[in-house]
């Protein structure tokens, strides 16, 4: 693999050094993509990849090496319960990034798969490191971002995993809208649906086939179109 550093979940996924110069990743977080600060230290030690959907980009408990941010695409955060349900924690995408936890601690806490194809690049935690003692700014940035992330948890909590069934469905195609735009919204599974919202397949199917035969919503391979005014969120 030219010289790429192999990371088991990754392994066959790697696409070449990240061109941080050349990089044209549309980005729709206020802060700029962590690799543009990077320069040419960053096409030296950063790595991109390109994930189908369905990868797995890190498992819980393994080691926290690096850290990733987004170019393209949508990473779920997950976790199993104690009744063996898995339960999406966290959606991230263009412009988040993934694995910040490296940064705190030697393992990753969640398991971490990609629900649409994604492009994103690896930051080793080392670089992230040396860079915070020659440019200490970066890890406002960081923390920034960091920061954003968490305040999106907080809205998909407390105002999505609430109400019935049907109306987190709605609020949650919101909830993704928000976070894709200007791009369309990603086309979700039912299952993982319904493994963010803790509710059941069959209910978020339901929903999803009543916005399409009311025509609010058209849905293809990758993507789902609606315009998020017409969501019957009231």
């Amino acid at each position: 693999m030219d010289g790429a550093i192999t990371r088991p979940c990754l392994s066959g996924y790697w696409s070449g050094r990240a061109n941080c110069s050349a990089c044209q990743a549309p980005i729709v977080m206020p802060l700029q993509p962590v690799p543009t600060y990077l320069g040419n230290r960053a096409m030296l030690e950063a790595e991109a990849y390109s994930l189908p959907a369905g990868a797995a980009l890190f498992n819980a408990g393994d080691p926290a090496r690096s850290v990733y941010s987004i170019r393209r695409g949508f990473i779920k955060l997950w976790r199993t319960d104690c009744a063996g349900k898995c339960r999406i924690v966290r959606m991230l995408g263009p412009g988040d990034m993934v694995g910040l936890e490296a940064l705190l601690q030697p393992a990753y806490g969640l398991n971490s798969t990609a629900v649409t194809p994604c492009q994103l690049c690896m930051i080793p935690r080392d670089l992230l490191e040396r860079l915070e003692r020659e440019r200490p700014s970066i890890y406002r940035d960081i923390e920034r971002r960091w920061h954003a992330q968490l305040e999106r948890t907080d809205s998909l909590l407390l105002e999505v995993l609430n109400g019935p069934a049907r109306q987190r469905v709605l609020k949650f195609l919101a909830h993704l809208a928000d976070l894709a735009a200007p791009e369309p919204c990603p086309r979700i599974r039912r299952l993982d649906m319904a493994a963010a919202l803790d509710i059941a397949p069959e209910t978020a199917a339901r929903v999803i086939a009543d916005l399409k035969h009311a025509g609010i919503l058209t849905e293809s391979a990758h993507e789902m179109r609606f315009e998020r005014g017409q969501l019957p969120l009231a």
